[in-house]
């Protein structure tokens, strides 16, 4: 979908000496009187002030139509005093130009005050105040909604910034910043159907969902925002109110019929399923990260790299649902003394473990770590094993001596690998693990990372291997 925004400079060439120009003007009553002078007189050379939408092709500059209510104040006044980058990269009017051109500039306190004028005289009655709320923003939503972004073709019009470099078409708006830049609610808004407010210059359709939309959202809210304050369902009123008597009907009426009523994977689905569902009955829910519960019940397997035999519960039981069934597994499941992974503390070959996981491709096969195995990439790589690794760490399933004896380890078949089983990891080539790492092992519990950057995965990889034996 094409996400619009104010334009980065004026391309036709009659404008670009008032793009260099920084108005001076002489003083008046008010800044109010000097914003609508601005406004009326200069800006409405190049910005449409009223109007439906139009071609791109028939403009000299984004629409200002809706102003007052698609630009957060704070961006506007830096916008207005030359304090922010170039919007369009190759220019608004694409047919006609490939370079940005210069925005005139106002002092603050004219900026200020054509903010001012732009709230009170150009909201956007379309838009629905309160329609998309960033502060219920979830981490998993930003997440989700980066690859809705890519799956949905934005990327091919607009730059974000990914692993700290930009990437993307920069034929439109860019939108690294665009957390700080946009009203959510004007940008819902306009995602819903970008064609009502400008038409046939390349603007996208999605087939998008509601939810879909509103991840793509919640995923731009976050571009730009250092420290953004990501929202926990888990702390939400209806965790409060979380009942395991409730929960524990709706296990049975969902959840059984893969992981069992007693929660030993037996249920009647499970003899069809590969890999088999997880046995609850050995795992310590209340020792699990919430965000990582949450994630797996409500959005389903797939949003933590796992099996999509796992569904997204989320929209069929409610989120009051999701908290009850969590708090039953929390009081019921406690897991088991001694889990039964694979990892013994044998050594030699007693210790391999059968496995049926897929070869890596020949181009993954041949690679060899490029990192040096220095002790800063081993710490690093413990940290990550322990604590930082995305969606949850490996400590959970593999352990913390790496032995396959994880809090979750039990609950899965087959068990997590041992590392520290120095005759099966000598046969690993760094490159299988490294598939295995970004891609999952299907048939097994072994979830994707694949947002773990590569250099991450590489020193990752030379922590496991200083646990072997």
């Amino acid at each position: 979908m094409s996400l619009g925004s104010m334009k980065a400079g004026i391309v036709a060439t009659g404008m670009l000496m008032v793009g260099m120009f920084v108005f001076q003007g002489p003083s008046f009553a008010s800044d109010h009187a000097r914003a609508k002078e601005l406004i009326q007189q200069t800006c409405v050379q190049c910005h449409r002030l009223e109007g439906t939408a139009e071609s791109r092709f028939n403009l000299q500059a984004p629409d200002l139509i809706w102003a007052g209510s698609k630009y957060q104040r704070s961006w506007l006044v830096r916008w207005l005093t030359g304090k922010e980058a170039p919007l369009y990269a190759k220019g608004y009017r694409w047919d006609l130009t490939n370079v940005p051109s210069k925005h005139p500039m106002v002092t603050e306190s004219e900026a200020n005050a054509i903010a001012d004028y732009f709230a009170e005289h150009h909201k956007d009655p379309r838009v629905t105040v309160g329609a998309f709320d960033p502060s219920k923003v979830t981490k998993y939503e930003a997440t989700f909604g980066g690859m809705a972004y890519k799956a949905h073709a934005c990327l091919g019009c607009h730059t974000i910034e990914e692993n700290g470099k930009l990437i993307g078409g920069p034929q439109s708006t860019a939108l690294q910043n665009a957390g700080q830049r946009y009203n959510m609610d004007w940008l819902y808004r306009f995602g819903q159907n970008p064609q009502d407010f400008i038409a046939h210059t390349g603007e996208f359709l999605a087939d998008a969902t509601d939810p879909q939309l509103r991840a793509v959202i919640g995923f731009l809210a976050v571009q730009g925002v250092k420290d953004f304050a990501y929202y926990e369902p888990w702390t939400s009123q209806e965790f409060a109110n979380a009942s395991a008597e409730r929960g524990k009907t709706l296990y049975k009426e969902y959840c059984a019929q893969c992981h069992g009523f007693t929660g030993k994977g037996d249920g009647p689905g499970a003899s069809g399923l590969e890999p088999k569902p997880a046995i609850h009955a050995n795992i310590p829910f209340d020792k699990l990260p919430m965000e990582y519960v949450y994630t797996v019940i409500n959005h389903g397997g797939p949003a933590i790299g796992k099996s999509p035999n796992m569904p997204y519960w989320g929209l069929t039981i409610g989120q009051q649902g999701v908290a009850d069934v969590i708090a039953y597994m929390k009081v019921t499941f406690k897991g088991v003394p001694d889990v039964a992974a694979a990892g013994e503390a044998a050594s030699g070959a007693s210790c391999v473990q059968p496995r049926k996981t897929a070869k890596a491709p020949a181009d993954f096969l041949t690679k060899a770590n490029p990192l040096p195995p220095s002790s800063g990439s081993i710490k690093t790589g413990k940290e990550l094993f322990l604590k930082g690794a995305q969606p949850v760490a490996c400590v959970m399933c593999h352990g913390e001596l790496g032995d396959g004896k994880g809090l979750m380890g039990g609950a899965f078949v087959p068990p997590p690998r041992n590392f520290t089983c120095g005759a099966m990891m000598r046969e690993l080539p760094d490159g299988q693990l490294f598939w295995i790492i970004k891609n999952g092992s299907p048939g097994t519990g072994m979830m994707a990372f694949a947002g773990l950057p590569d250099e991450q995965v590489w020193q990752l990889i030379h922590y496991i291997r200083s646990l072997a034996k």
